[in-house]
C-alpha cells in the first residue's frame, strides 16, 4: 500500500511563565469545532451511520474513560470521533475540545487494535494535558485570544486562522514524551496491552529503513529506536511483570461489536459510506 505522509495536526507547545489559562474548557471546545468545520472541507468524512464510524465510537468508550484520572472528558462534552475515508494517511489526531480523527489508512496499516488504540491515547494525552491549548496561550497575546471569539463561538474567520496556525507548527519533544507516557497509560487502562504503541513505531522504523519517511504526526519526536526503548522502558516502570508483550492484556478490540479484521474487509469492500459534501 502506497502511503502519503503527511502533518494533519502537530502543534508547537512553546509555554512561556504566566500565559496560561486563557482559554477555559468553554472556548477550547468552541475552537475544536471550528477546526472540525475545516477538516470537514479537506477530508472526506465516512457516514456515522456506517459500520467503520460505528466501530470507532465504541472503541473510543473505554479510552475516554481511562482518560478522567487525566482530565473529565466531561469538561469538552465527551471526545466526538470521526474516521477520515483516506487509505493513503496513515495518521490519527486529536483537536482541541476531544474533536478525534482517525484515518482508514491507519486502520489498514495496523496488525492489532493495541497498534490503533496505542497511538489514539498519544492523541487523547495531547487533549488531556492541554498542549495545543497552551501552544495557543503561548503564541497568542490576550487580545488576539479574544478577537477570536465573537458572543459563545468563534468569529467568522477565526476557524481558518486557527487551523492554519496549528495546521503549521509542530509538538515540542517534551510534550510528545508526556503524551506517550499518558498515553500508555489511557491504553493499559481501558485494558490494552500498552507495547502496542511500540508496536506502531517499530512498523514506522522498519519504513525508514527501507527508505520511507515516517508519518509527519510523528516528525517531531520520530520513531526511533531510543523512543521504542524509552516507551517499553516506561512500561516495565510504570507494569513490571503485570504486562507481557504479546501475552497479558487485549490486543483484539474490546467493546466493539466488530473485530479489526471485519473493519477492514468493510473498508476495502467499496460498500463504505463517506458523509456527502465532504472532502476535496
Amino acid at each position: 500500500m502506497t502511503i502519503r505522509l503527511i502533518l494533519t495536526l502537530a502543534v508547537l507547545s512553546t509555554l512561556t511563565a504566566g500565559c496560561g489559562g486563557l482559554i477555559n474548557n468553554k472556548k477550547e471546545v468552541e475552537i475544536g469545532r471550528g477546526v472540525d468545520v475545516e477538516i470537514e472541507k479537506e477530508y472526506a468524512i465516512v457516514a456515522e451511520e456506517d459500520p467503520v464510524a460505528v466501530w470507532a465510537r465504541e472503541l473510543l468508550v473505554p479510552l475516554s474513560e481511562a482518560s478522567t484520572p487525566f482530565r473529565d472528558p466531561k469538561d469538552i462534552g465527551g471526545y466526538k470521533v470521526e474516521v477520515l475515508a483516506d487509505d493513503a494517511l496513515v495518521n490519527a489526531f486529536a483537536a482541541p475540545g476531544g474533536y478525534t480523527y482517525l484515518s482508514t489508512g491507519l486502520i489498514l496499516s495496523a496488525d492489532t487494535c493495541a497498534e490503533i488504540t496505542g497511538v489514539v491515547g498519544h492523541e487523547l494525552a495531547h487533549v488531556t494535558q492541554r498542549h495545543s491549548v497552551q501552544s495557543m496561550e503561548a503564541a497568542f497575546a490576550g487580545q488576539q485570544l479574544a478577537q477570536l471569539f465573537l458572543g459563545d463561538g468563534l468569529a467568522s474567520d477565526a476557524a481558518q486562522t486557527v487551523w492554519a496556525f496549528l495546521n503549521s507548527t509542530q509538538f515540542s519533544q517534551l510534550h510528545e514524551s508526556e503524551a506517550d507516557e499518558v498515553g500508555l497509560q489511557i491504553s493499559h487502562d481501558a485494558g490494552y496491552n500498552p507495547h502496542g504503541l511500540a508496536d506502531f513505531f517499530g512498523k514506522i522504523l522498519a519504513l525508514e529503513k527501507e527508505g520511507g519517511s515516517p508519518p509527519k504526526f510523528l516528525s517531531s519526536h520520530p520513531a526511533t529506536a531510543d523512543r521504542i526503548l524509552a516507551v517499553e522502558a516506561s512500561i516495565a516502570d510504570h507494569y513490571g511483570d503485570e504486562v507481557v508483550k504479546g501475552q497479558t492484556q487485549s490486543y483484539a478490540c474490546k467493546g466493539t461489536k466488530l473485530q479489526l479484521e471485519a473493519v477492514k474487509k468493510h473498508i476495502l469492500s467499496g460498500e463504505m459510506k463517506v458523509r456527502a459534501g465532504t472532502g476535496n
